[in-house]
């Protein structure tokens, strides 16, 4: 796995130039990209492509450019623009991208008829318009991550709860893993906590299906009550305490994730306010490096496991044999 710099998620605004260097002078593996603005401006992604090369970045994720929770309209037009910015994308290195599904339906109908209705309506939107951009994407290559939205006052009230935690995944949007090879899941920290789960709801599929990971945690003073988390008000990645950071990623490393992993404090982060954008690059830069699991470590348990047994697998124990 490797750590991908992400300008959108500290509440930056950069350009692409701009999102690039200051990746690799903070020491981050890859960067991501707004795609759709990079298109929009005619930009020669070939030639951003060579930047990144030369600084040794590689590409990481990219925000997806479709809203697809709205209006049909809206979503078709963007559905038909996805593969010109797929296509960029996929020059860029590129190859994940994401979006979080509805915690709660838009409505909240009287009768247990209509709520049940409403409920199917619900789930047969996200698999019919999800299942519709994860087969544009995999067209060229790239993997489509789902992410579960666990911050419980991220639902209102006004609609129906929906997903709002990775077990509820199956249940009620199973179908999507049959629409195409390339959906899976986008795997947040934060996210698990605030939603009461262990990392091992992440792995539910296997970590084959983990396309990205986002990792963050509650500010520095804040009380690690998961009701009283504001979605808007994080930390940086093991600033608190009460997200373990190190022990999620510990076990995606231990299962061969290979995939990027982005620190995600937003914009609310107090850590970063006032800071330049270099110095707060830096600065999580160096929270990511602190909750990094030890290569060393891993790579005795790789050995140890692939160290041969002293006894025979099969057949008698020695102390048996011949008898």
């Amino acid at each position: 796995m490797y750590s991908n710099f992400s300008a959108r998620a500290l509440g930056l605004n950069l350009t692409a130039a701009e999102s690039i260097g200051l990746a690799a002078a903070a020491g981050f593996d890859a960067v991501e990209l707004p795609v759709r603005d990079l298109v929009l401006a005619g930009s020669d992604a070939s030639r951003l492509r060579a930047k990144m090369d030369d600084l040794g970045l590689r590409g990481g994720t990219w925000p997806l450019p479709v809203d697809w929770r709205n209006d049909a309209q809206r979503f078709a037009r963007d559905l038909q623009r996805l593969d010109s910015y797929a296509e960029a994308a996929a020059i860029l290195g590129l190859t994940r991208t994401g979006t979080w599904v509805m915690p709660e339906t838009t409505a909240n109908p009287v009768t247990d008829f209509e709520r049940a209705m409403h409920l199917a309506e619900t789930a047969a939107r996200h698999v019919r318009r999800l299942g519709a951009i994860a087969r544009v994407l995999d067209r060229h290559g790239i993997r489509f991550g789902l992410e579960v939205i666990g911050v419980a006052s991220s639902r209102t009230g006004r609609g129906l709860p929906f997903v709002h935690r990775l077990a509820d995944f199956d249940r009620v949007l199973g179908a999507l893993w049959n629409e195409a090879p390339n959906v899976g899941i986008l795997l947040d920290g934060f996210h698990l906590y605030a939603a009461g789960e262990g990392y091992e709801a992440g792995l539910a599929w296997g970590v084959g299906r983990v396309v990205a990971v986002h990792v963050a945690d509650l500010p520095a003073t804040a009380d690690a009550n998961r009701a009283a988390i504001n979605d808007q008000q994080r930390g940086l990645p093991g600033e608190n305490g009460a997200i373990d950071s190190r022990e999620l990623l510990t076990q995606l490393a231990r299962q061969g994730y290979d995939g990027p992993v982005t620190a995600e404090p937003m914009a609310g982060c107090r850590s970063l306010s006032g800071r330049s954008p270099e110095s707060s690059a830096r600065l999580v830069a160096a929270a990511l490096q602190a909750v990094w699991p030890s290569t060393g470590s891993l790579q005795r348990e790789v050995d140890q496991a692939r160290r041969p047994s002293l006894l025979p697998l099969t057949g008698p124990s020695p102390a048996h044999a011949g008898s």
